[in-house]
């Protein structure tokens, strides 16, 4: 959540200089073949380990405060988590043992994920401190410090690390040689990044409500969503459809907007929960999801849309715990869901219309995207959820929390 990331790093001013950042072409190279540590023995759990309630297992091996991030191996059965406590781990998501731990952080870490191929994982901090891990033998193989972060994304099928920064710069490394080139800065924080499935592009959302689209290869804005039409305050979330045109995005303003990433052009504002300003859409006729109750607190801080070629929706979860399910073709919303807790994360499950719902209740739950019904609820957190990650076998979530663990739970039965 917005509220629940954290703090920010106490040295803003320890930045690159210029003179050390290596700009260089051969990243290029990688986006054009598109197409084509130490080891601990010691188990992650405690003596007394914390109730398991509807997980299959609970790794607290987090000994204190939140734990921010986390993802799974495509078959689930590897767990990387970081938190708080400046460290991540790779842990069997079965029995708890620490497969590495990925020590050197000097801030909390926001990213802790395995790459495509699962050859790599990478972890970053908040100061901008990132290491590279090789899976096979658990050595670090790069590190690099970029200043203050924001995030940090791999490339949906190559060898290639992205990040934005405080400062607003996205910078772009091979690994794991380390070539790098970096993207300008806008005079504002790069606040989050979406790939296209492409892989060719990437969608910039910025503090000042701008979206860019950047090509990948020289590093141009290809296009953008202006402030003056779009979003008027920081982008939360952005997704790319699957046809590497629509862009999905929301903001702190309140508004949920569909643009192009061909052109710029807004397509349709979704909703504007704050209701103060006239919505810019071309589509007026068509906006939905006014809520005349909200106030300027609430606002959409996830979203994404469904990989079902046959229910062409998108999902939106707001602060306040609302969760919007949109007609992308119609741009009209079929179904509303009262959480009652804050949305912290929503996925849908692989290319179903399964939607993921993470609460500050400390609820996992999970809908029928098609009528919103609830099918089931996962408990055991007694904290706010801060992630959640889908196993590509679609057998396994893992939650992170701010109760310092995170949890496995079993969603293999679920259709």
């Amino acid at each position: 959540m917005h509220k629940d990331t954290p703090p920010s790093s106490p040295d803003m001013n320890n930045q690159m200089e210029d003179e050390d950042m290596v700009y260089i072409g051969d990243v290029e190279e990688v986006i054009d073949t598109y197409d084509t540590g130490e080891i601990e023995d010691e188990d992650g759990m405690e003596e007394d380990a914390p109730e398991e309630g509807d997980a299959i297992f609970v790794f607290n091996g987090h000994k204190r405060g939140s734990v921010f991030c986390g993802s799974l191996t495509k078959n689930g059965k590897l767990a990387a988590t970081g938190g708080e406590e400046d460290k991540a781990y790779v842990w069997n998501t079965s029995t708890g043992e620490i497969i590495l731990d990925c020590v050197d952080h000097k801030d909390s870490i926001i990213f802790s994920e395995f790459n495509h191929d699962e050859s790599y994982l990478a972890t970053g901090d908040m100061s901008g401190m990132i290491q590279v891990w090789r899976m096979s033998d658990k050595v670090r193989v790069w590190n690099y410090n970029m200043g203050d972060a924001t995030w940090m994304k791999w490339h949906v099928a190559a060898n290639v690390l992205l990040g934005g920064s405080v400062d607003g710069e996205v910078y772009m490394w091979k690994i794991p040689d380390g070539d790098c080139k970096v993207f300008q800065g806008f005079g504002c924080r790069a606040e989050t990044g979406a790939i296209f499935p492409d892989g060719k592009r990437i969608a910039v959302g910025y503090e000042d409500g701008v979206i860019r689209v950047i090509d990948l290869k020289s590093g141009s804005v290809l296009s953008s969503v202006s402030s003056v039409m779009g979003h008027t305050s920081t982008i939360t979330t952005i997704d790319c459809h699957s046809d590497n045109n629509l862009i999905l995005s929301a903001a702190v303003d309140g508004k949920t907007i569909i643009s192009s990433s061909n052109t710029g052009k807004i397509i349709s504002v979704l909703q504007s929960l704050n209701n103060r300003e006239q919505n810019n859409s071309t589509n007026t006729d068509q906006v939905a999801g006014n809520s005349e109750g909200n106030n300027d607190s609430n606002w959409v801080e996830t979203a994404a849309f469904c990989k079902d070629s046959t229910f062409q929706v998108a999902a939106t979860g707001t602060v306040n715990g609302e969760i919007f399910i949109w007609d992308i073709s119609k741009q009209i919303l079929r179904q509303t869901i009262e959480q009652e807790s804050g949305v912290s994360k929503i996925l849908w499950k692989g290319n179903t219309a399964i939607l993921f719902s993470t609460g500050l209740d400390g609820i996992l739950r999970c809908f029928d995207g098609r009528n919103g019904q609830c099918i089931r609820s996962f408990k055991g957190h007694t904290a706010d959820i801060l992630d959640l990650y889908i196993s590509e076998n679609g057998e396994k979530a893992l939650t992170t929390s701010d109760d310092s663990t995170a949890r496995i739970f079993d969603i293999s039965s679920l259709p």
